[in-house]
């Protein structure tokens, strides 16, 4: 058994081939090694129920010139952006895969009865990989480049990626040669490895939009543990939509990946005491510039769905109001555009390996801040939570003098308290908890409406003035479509806002259920 850990880096299709010495020069190997060039023909097998991938675990025979090779492998949790596995290896003298050469009685027996007898073929894959083995950083990797494609019955998918994998010497390796090439490569960093897409090919599934998942906190989790899982959740929710994206465009994918992102920055504001001021600030700076990027998107998919197509019902004799929705349309496209296009920066490649490099080497936390580190969970999420919520309160107290910029404010304090809350509610469960989500979530409801407002008029002015130099619509009609529109958002306003003090009183008096 080995232990065989990995970076997977996705290289888009529309891109030549990397040459050798583009990857060698930013890896600084001097002289060049010679790679070595080898055809790779791989077979997965599983149980109809796919049992072997419920568990995690892959199982192949490799073919590589007139060597058989069987290979199954098991997943070792734990290292964020890794693919990490024990490997089970054997060589074969046929086809089918052999329960004999699986070196682990234990994993054998477990195997052997309800599984091995049911096994058949899934997929396949065809590979050219061409690797070199050389130091770099204190440790030796293998980096392979590897083309090719998978096949399951009559569908294809190409394969485009390099793998950097540790031979010895430490991870942090496997990061910082992902970096260096970034410099010269563009790539995305992959999550999925062969036999995860082998499988969702055999299955005819498409990425899926993943809504956020809450993370089981345990009371003997500490501060630190915690904030590590929640974080990696962020992430995984990130990579989720962002394969759903790349697949579809969907609107609703773009939506919840703006949201890890949003959740991601409103824990580690929260927990900003615990993280390193240089790691800190580097997260900080790369999600706002993602935020930035499909902030218009969400922005457009918002106005055009909840502002202008509720309204074409209630003016049907408007010709110029369809003319101006269809500019609307067209810039929603073009933000869609703008936001998928961003995941091939390799900024966001970048952004994904600050925290995955931090997260793996612990380099992420505060010099002198031990003791708030390993500190109960519970008590720094309840210490968290009651920080978040006196600062809602005290502005929100005194709603009734509140300014629409404050008005925006306080929206914003109860966004970032909802956020931490379902962070940590794991730890506090029952009624009070659900209860005061669901107010603190009506509150944040009743003031998104000011929101919805200030975001339509910025877009209305912006479309206005495209569907003016396109000479779309009369600029006459232009000035009054925006004043129809303003006059729709002021009177959502108007009505939510007459529900201000109902619901902020409601939430107010809401048990604080962290001081259970």
């Amino acid at each position: 058994m080995t232990i065989e850990t990995e970076l997977k880096l996705q290289l888009p299709l529309e891109h030549g081939d990397p040459g050798s010495n583009a990857i060698l020069d930013r890896l600084q190997s001097r002289p060049h090694p010679r790679g070595s060039t080898r055809r790779l023909k791989s077979t997965y097998f599983d149980t109809p129920e796919c049992d072997l991938a419920n568990r995690g675990m892959a199982l192949r025979v490799r073919e590589s010139g007139n060597r058989l090779t069987q290979t199954l492998k098991a997943p070792v949790p734990g290292r964020s952006g890794l693919q990490v596995f024990r490997e089970y290896e054997a060589e074969l003298s046929g086809r089918q895969p052999s329960i004999l050469k699986i070196g682990n009685r234990t994993l054998a027996a477990a195997l052997r009865r309800e599984i091995w007898p049911r096994l058949r073929p899934l997929f396949e894959t065809d590979i050219e990989r061409t690797a070199w083995r050389l130091p770099f950083r204190g440790s030796e990797i293998e980096v392979a480049l590897d083309r090719g494609c998978i096949r399951a019955g009559d569908r294809e998918e190409p394969v485009r990626e390099l793998e950097i994998e540790l031979k010895s010497g430490p991870r942090s390796a496997l990061y910082a040669a992902a970096e260096e090439l970034l410099e010269a490569i563009p790539f995305r960093v992959g999550h999925n490895t062969k036999a995860a897409r082998g499988y969702a090919l055999a299955a005819g599934e498409n990425a899926q939009v993943q809504k956020a998942t809450v993370v089981d906190l345990r009371g003997a989790n500490t501060a630190a543990d915690a904030l590590e899982r929640i974080v990696a959740e962020c992430l995984a929710q990130m990579q989720a939509n962002e394969a759903a994206i790349l697949a579809s465009g969907d609107k609703e994918a773009i939506h919840q990946f703006r949201v890890a992102l949003r959740r991601l920055r409103a824990v580690i504001g929260a927990c900003r005491d615990l993280i390193d001021d240089a790691i800190y600030a580097t997260w900080a700076i790369d999600l706002r510039w993602a935020l930035r990027s499909f902030g218009p998107a969400r922005d457009y998919d918002v106005f055009v769905t909840e502002t202008l197509d509720q309204m074409l019902p209630h003016i049907p004799d408007e010709p110029h109001l369809a003319q101006f929705v269809n500019a609307a349309q067209a810039a929603r496209a073009k933000a869609r555009r703008g936001a998928i296009l961003s995941l091939d920066n390799p900024r966001y490649a970048a952004m994904q390996l600050h925290f995955y490099r931090a997260l793996d080497s612990g380099s992420w936390r505060r010099g002198g801040a031990g003791g708030t580190l390993r500190r109960s969970v519970r008590a720094f999420a309840a210490s968290k939570l009651r920080e978040r919520y006196k600062r809602l309160r005290r502005l929100g107290d005194r709603w009734q003098e509140l300014s629409v910029p404050e008005l925006h404010r306080l929206r914003i304090q109860a966004k970032k308290l909802r956020y931490v809350t379902t962070a940590f509610s794991s730890l506090f469960k029952g009624k009070p908890a659900r209860r005061f989500g669901e107010r603190l979530g009506g509150l944040q409801d009743c003031l998104g409406v000011l929101n919805d407002g200030y975001v339509g008029a910025q877009l209305a002015r912006e479309i206005a003035e495209i569907a003016a130099t396109n000479e779309a619509v009369p600029v006459a009609e232009l000035q009054r479509i925006r004043g129809l529109i303003e006059g729709w958002h002021a009177r959502a306003i108007h009505d939510r806002l007459g529900q201000l003090e109902q619901v902020w009183t409601e939430f107010a008096k809401a048990e604080r259920f962290w001081r259970a």
